[in-house]
């Protein structure tokens, strides 16, 4: 696990006022490290703004202090700006934030690029480590180093961002680590079954009619399932991306599919991929040929073009992936 630098821990001891920034379409990791950080910090008399251009999903409303999210940047310049469960300013859909220092929190590859970042003093600091379940863990471990007392209310928000990335604690990532810190949190107050029952079994109605229309486009061909899911579904059932939410994770689940893709419609030509996989195939791999990225497996990204032309070219990729993996290539 990546060690936390002396200076990232001076950059945030020695500054006053912090501007905490997570990525678009924001989900559980996001939303609940963003908070866990920020009433650590808050715990240690900083002045914290919380922002996302996206709104907090609904099912994630419930997390303590959700309502502090703004959707538009501070009028003032503050001392810190903290990415954190992203990498780069084009993830937050700002075009630009300014702050005296950056720092970057995050469990999203690549590290080397980050800390050349850190190296040249384009960011300030960082604490990155893909080997992390989410960057909940990661916020856990900071808020330790500095002495910052977990209470009920900072772990329900970090146990809900390491259940939610680690998909209740069922995926690849899930690791003796992670179940250790989820403990340190139930022991703190946080309480599994109404976290569980708030993420999972409070969808809305309208994304359960968007789920049932997006059903009907799914299809599966030797080891790969893919459903989409088009703006006029969207307008049909008055839904917006966020709930599709977990869509994926549907055609994942099918017996002898080893890697699920969803095809999202966007405004101006965009299509959002999102790719998972049962293990033996590294989606990121193919999400940065298309300039997204994530982890091995799951991953995202953003196509300009058709959904036709980019389902084949998607598809493609992913094909040539099982075959090589098939014949051991």
């Amino acid at each position: 696990m990546t060690r936390i630098s002396s200076k990232l821990l001076r950059l945030i001891k020695e500054n006053q006022r912090f501007l905490i920034v997570t990525h678009l379409n924001p989900e559980g990791d996001a939303i609940g490290s963003s908070l866990g950080l920020a009433m650590g910090l808050k715990k240690m008399g900083k002045a914290v703004y919380l922002l996302d251009r996206d709104p907090v999903p609904e099912t994630l409303r419930f997390l303590p202090a959700s309502e502090l999210f703004r959707r538009k940047p501070p009028d003032d310049t503050p001392d810190v700006l903290i990415l954190i469960d992203c990498n780069t300013i084009e993830r937050t859909g700002f075009t630009s934030l300014k702050a005296g220092d950056t720092i970057i929190i995050d469990h999203h590859g690549p590290e080397q690029e980050v800390s050349r970042a850190v190296r040249s003093g384009k960011i300030s600091g960082a604490l990155i480590s893909t080997t992390a379940s989410a960057t909940g863990e990661l916020v856990y471990r900071l808020l330790l180093t500095l002495g910052v007392p977990i209470d009920k209310d900072i772990a329900t928000n970090l146990y809900a961002s390491i259940m939610v990335d680690t998909g209740g604690f069922k995926y690849s990532n899930t690791t003796s680590r992670s179940l250790r810190i989820a403990s340190k949190l139930v022991e703190a107050g946080a309480e599994p079954w109404r976290i569980a029952r708030e993420v999972y079994e409070n969808i809305p109605y309208r994304a359960m009619r968007l789920l049932s229309l997006s059903f009907s486009t799914l299809q599966k061909k030797d080891g790969v399932a893919y459903i989409t899911v088009t703006r006029d579904m969207f307008k049909r059932t008055g839904t917006t991306a966020q709930d599709t939410e977990n869509f994926v994770e549907y055609a994942r689940w099918i017996s002898g599919v080893e890697v699920a893709l969803l095809f999202r419609e966007e405004d101006g030509g965009i299509i959002k991929v999102s790719l998972r996989s049962k293990g033996r195939i590294d989606v990121s791999e193919i999400a940065r040929a298309f300039g997204g990225g994530g982890h091995a497996p799951a991953a995202g990204c953003r196509i300009k073009g058709t959904l036709e032309s980019v389902r084949k070219r998607v598809l493609r990729l992913v094909s040539d992936a099982i075959r090589a993996d098939r014949s051991g290539n």
